[in-house]
């Protein structure tokens, strides 16, 4: 978006990009009544299958509730349309980085007896989701005493699956792919239309990447992105639960089971699915208290966080003594001078980086991966004062004084920092503490498409 375009419906500012969604980007805003952070997610009004609207939609469709994001508006802006809703914390992939990429079983319950809840809930309103992966289940912030609640984003890929007059939708064969490769169903790569069976194979399947670290599935080469597609789907089918689950809590070989074997419109039994997880806990004397495995690694990250930016935000006023005159009749005068400074080069905040197969994704600050960013040009004059980190100051050339006749170079402190006009783009705001985490969407998504609305 252009300087001269950088509010929304006159009530929202949109800041920084935090990352992109299946249909949009996300950016961080901020609401000029309440001065709260918000993340507004825009899509432009020409693109080719619209999707913003549908997605508003089904948020008002589910309303206020615990684990979904509160939707404030929904508008245009030039040539973009604009949904403005609540500002969450990082989601469930950048969390598994933090833990090195392995969640304990405890974790792992805790997360499916909240996701169970959270699909039993959209089915309860007639959605099937259709795009389960852990970059779409977001925590929230800190600053909200919410972290501990696992809250669904991103209804790009959403459907009805009820008809006008409250029947189940008729069952189809050759349909595109919809969803994520890694974590769809068996029956969707077969091109079977999709139900609330399927959203529950795909929780099931994000249950175990996150227990064992990886799925037998990934890393798979192909020439092309069908040939790949086809792939995965061919290893899950000969992938057995038993070989799936082996080694694991005798509980998500029975989840599996029980899903993979549901009809199409037959109404899964959400209370007997959550009592397998409540069950593999007390086996195990283990409670459903929130204490998930990456409560301790975010807090010292934010602590390592703070702490960098408190010795790097006020560095020492250097005082230049310079020589104004040699005229005897001239005093010499003291000039305070305050260094230009350059915000530090790496960032916790959202970047872009390559992660498993090659999918790029948006880190957020719980991340521990610090890659340059280019932001946008609107920067507040505090914020282009920042200084230079001290690991990076050697880097720095500082002026050379000018000796003085009379003057010893001693009596120069030529530490003064000078900003590079070259690297101006890696400053960095940082308005706010959290962020709306969106992971760009994987490359799975709709191998053909014959209508702007995917069905």
């Amino acid at each position: 978006m252009t300087n001269n375009n950088r509010s929304l419906d006159q009530h929202y500012q949109i800041g920084r990009l935090l990352g992109s969604g299946n249909f949009g980007k996300i950016h961080l805003g901020r609401n000029n009544e309440t001065h709260e952070h918000v993340a507004i997610k825009l899509e432009q009004i020409t693109t080719r299958t619209p999707q913003l609207a549908y997605e508003y939609r089904f948020y008002k469709l589910l309303g206020k509730h615990e684990g979904v994001p509160y939707v404030q508006f929904f508008g245009q802006t030039n040539s973009y349309n604009g949904l403005v809703m609540e500002l969450l914390g990082p989601s469930l992939e950048d969390l598994f980085d933090l833990c090195s990429r392995r969640f304990s079983l405890k974790t792992v319950l805790m997360i499916g007896l909240q996701l169970l809840d959270r699909m039993e809930y959209v089915h309860s309103k007639n959605l099937i989701y259709r795009d389960v992966k852990p970059e779409n289940f977001l925590i929230g912030r800190g600053s909200t005493n919410r972290q501990h609640i696992i809250h669904i984003v991103d209804f790009g890929l959403a459907k009805e699956y009820r008809t006008a007059d409250g029947s189940h939708i008729p069952y189809r064969e050759h349909k595109s792919l919809t969803g994520t490769a890694r974590y769809m169903s068996i029956n969707t790569h077969l091109g079977r239309e999709q139900s609330r069976r399927d959203d529950l194979e795909a929780l099931g399947y994000m249950f175990m990447y996150f227990l064992r670290g990886s799925l037998p599935w990934q890393g798979l080469k192909a020439d092309t992105l069908k040939e790949r597609y086809q792939k995965i789907g061919d290893t899950k089918r000969f992938t057995s639960n038993e070989m799936l689950c082996e080694g694991y809590a005798r509980q998500f070989l029975v989840y599996m089971k029980t899903v993979r074997q549901l009809e199409f419109s037959e109404q899964p039994d959400y209370t007997s699915l959550r009592q397998l997880f409540h069950n593999t806990l007390k086996e195990n004397n283990l409670t459903n208290d929130g204490d998930f495995d990456w409560i301790k690694p975010l807090q010292d990250h934010r602590v390592n966080r703070n702490k960098s930016l408190n010795t790097s935000v006020q560095p020492p006023t250097t005082h230049l003594t310079k020589k104004v005159s040699s005229n005897p009749t001239v005093n010499r005068t003291n000039r305070t001078i305050a260094p230009r400074t350059q915000l530090p080069l790496s960032s916790t905040n959202a970047t872009t980086a390559t992660l498993n197969g090659g999918s790029k994704t948006t880190l957020s600050m719980a991340s521990t991966t610090r890659i340059p960013v280019v932001l946008p040009s609107t920067r507040s004059t505090i914020e282009n004062q920042r200084p230079i980190p001290a690991k990076r100051r050697s880097l720095v050339v500082p002026p050379q004084p000018i000796p003085t006749a009379g003057v010893p170079v001693s009596s120069f402190v030529n530490n003064a920092i000078r900003e590079p006009t070259s690297n101006s783009c890696m400053r960095q705001p940082s308005e706010a503490t959290c962020c709306f985490f969106k992971r760009k969407a994987k490359q799975a998504l709709h191998i053909t498409t014959s209508t702007t609305r995917k069905t």
